[in-house]
């Protein structure tokens, strides 16, 4: 992360008038001499009375609805949800300003990384321009008439850069006339190694670009058109531009639209046809997980445009076990959470062709709060007429109820349970209150969550002491170790490169590089050490904590190269694969 000189900062913010900078995403209203009014446009936070006020004269904005503030810089870092780099370069481009090389710390580090990483959006960018013109080929009939049958029209295939992969090697020799090399492809996760050389990595399949907020193509889906006893889906492999659990689908068309006008709320679908269909639909406020599991870091990313989210996963077994996790994660994050039920066996793709827009809607309309989500699975499977189910659902219910605080909502449900088991309301409420209805229950397995609680925190523990050691300039934490390491956290991760490429160490510069969500987590960083009381413990403490994050790497990257060997077909690459694994394996042992 690059740090500016102060005289370069100023000059930018004073090119950048911030009224005129906030005018672009909301409709301002001048209200006396100095201050202007808007409803917020900030992602995350919806109103309709204005809250958000830009003063000119002190260059600020503050909304007193989310209490976010700051100067033109922190406000493009929020509404573009970008980091302070490019929020500095998106202001340095609307005003034709360069931004001056001599400002970075570890200058060549600094340039030469970024260089690297351009290369590979650049590389992503023409794979994907590659793909779209294969549709033009007269070997893609078979594929248009795919797309037909889905219901894709040339607008939607234009609008989400949908493509296709004619062969194995086409996108090797296209990008080599590029100027690519062979480890340039295989670092983007477009292509991969195999007998004759690098190939395509989504050979022979139907190509959708995925797309990161900043609209850059950083991955692709790939999808098989016979069923050939495997996945017919196979994303691009996680690279430094693409993690999936990082990731949502459509979440680029989502940015402009809350760029747009408010988002009342976020449909969240499994996969890219799902969110492709409603969108054409004109259900443009979605998003896809690209599976059912539903992650922690995708939930704070759908936090910044939205704080109502309505789940619509395939209305069977899976779907709806997904949907409950998924409600759980959204639950945690403060999100309002509703559940459209879909019909047994559908998913939204199938709605939208069978029941058309119109059916769609009517089934958000009718979408469940999540406790009664929660009651209509436990309802189901049980037969009430045996005493035995009935019991059990009884007690389930209950106990379900027991965790709702309001006593109007218990009331409620109450009465649901009631008119669905034909057990009288007072019956129900004395139950309640005193436990009496049990079911005796297996003692619960733990959940996988809570298995790898412990070694969570325990990799927590061991990357803040790293980072710690290297901020106070340890003798025995040495650099050069600490930059080939990757966190499992977002902020530790910046605050590495913060360090190691751009030499920032000091805390004001560092609380810059985290911004105010990532304050909480720099400062359990800081304190890391506290608690050692010599420097022999120091360093004992830090090797340990090093050897714990090291192994979580070479794990991490064993479970990626088993993933690769899993979906790889070309055997010599396999044996190429197996021996890579075998000396993973090997290093791990030693940690």
């Amino acid at each position: 992360m690059p740090t500016f000189d102060e005289k370069f900062i100023e000059e930018l913010k004073s090119k950048n008038n911030i009224v005129d900078v906030v005018s672009r995403y909301c409709n301002l209203v001048r209200k006396g001499s100095t201050n202007y009014w808007a409803c917020c446009p900030l992602p995350g936070h919806t109103e309709k009375t204005p809250s958000f006020t830009v003063n000119e004269p002190g260059q600020f904005y503050h909304c007193f609805g989310c209490g976010k503030g700051g100067d033109v810089i922190k406000f493009i870092q929020e509404v573009e949800t970008v980091d302070f780099f490019d929020a500095v370069k998106i202001l340095a481009e609307r005003v034709k300003m360069p931004i001056p090389e001599s400002d970075f710390k570890n200058e060549e580090q600094a340039k030469e990384s970024r260089r690297k990483k351009d290369r590979l959006y650049a590389l992503m960018r023409e794979s994907a321009i590659f793909y779209a013109k294969n549709l033009n080929d007269e070997r893609a009939g078979v594929w248009l008439e795919y797309l037909y049958k889905r219901g894709l029209d040339a607008k939607a295939v234009r609008h989400f850069g949908i493509g296709v992969s004619l062969d194995y090697y086409g996108l090797v020799n296209h990008l080599k006339s590029k100027g690519y090399t062979d480890e340039e492809m295989i670092a983007s996760g477009a292509c991969s190694m195999g007998k004759k050389g690098v190939y395509d990595f989504e050979a022979e399949r139907l190509i959708i670009p995925i797309i990161n907020s900043m609209g850059k193509v950083i991955a692709f889906g790939g999808r098989i058109l016979e069923d050939k006893g495997f996945g017919k889906y196979k994303n691009t492999s996680e690279t430094t531009l693409f993690n999936k659990k990082n990731t949502l689908y459509n979440i680029n068309n989502l940015k402009q639209i809350r760029q747009e006008t408010d988002l009342d709320y976020v449909i969240m679908v499994e996969g890219y046809m799902d969110a492709i269909s409603l969108y054409m639909a004109g259900f443009k406020n979605v998003v896809a997980s690209m599976g059912t599991s539903l992650t922690l870091s995708q939930a704070k990313l759908l936090k910044r445009y939205t704080s109502k989210v309505l789940v619509s996963y395939d209305g069977d077994g899976a779907g709806q076990k997904a949907t409950v996790r998924s409600l759980d994660i959204f639950e945690d994050e403060g999100f309002e959470v509703k559940v459209v039920n879909l019909p047994e066996g559908l998913d939204p793709d199938d709605v939208i062709k069978k029941y058309g827009a119109e059916g769609y809607s009517n089934l958000l309309a009718k979408a469940q709060p999540l406790i009664d989500f929660k009651l209509s699975l436990i309802r189901k499977g049980k037969d009430l007429t045996d005493d035995s189910d009935k019991r059990k659902y009884l007690a389930e219910c209950l106990d379900l109820i027991r965790t709702v605080k309001s006593e109007f909502l218990k009331e409620e449900l109450l009465n649901k349970v009631s008119a669905v088991s034909g057990i009288s309301y007072q019956s129900l409420k004395r139950d309640l209150e005193s436990g009496s209805i049990t079911v005796p229950k297996r003692e619960r397995e733990p959940k996988i969550e809570e298995i790898k609680s412990l070694k969570t925190d325990r990799l927590s523990i061991a990357e803040r002491t790293v980072l710690w050691a290297v901020i106070n300039s340890k003798p025995f934490a040495k650099v050069g170790e600490v930059s080939n390491l990757y966190f499992s956290d977002g902020v530790r991760e910046n605050v590495c490169e913060a360090i190691i490429f751009s030499g920032v160490s000091e805390i004001s510069k560092l609380q810059t590089v985290v911004g105010e969500e990532g304050l909480s987590e720099l400062n359990a960083i800081l304190s890391a050490g506290d608690k050692l009381s010599s420097p022999e413990q120091e360093e004992r403490f830090y090797k340990d904590c090093f050897s714990v994050v090291k192994r979580n790497n070479l794990s991490e990257d064993l479970k990626n190269l088993n993933e690769l060997y899993k979906n790889e077909i070309d055997e010599t690459a396999k044996a190429k694969l197996a021996m890579l694994i075998a000396e993973k394996t090997t290093e791990i042992s030693k940690f």
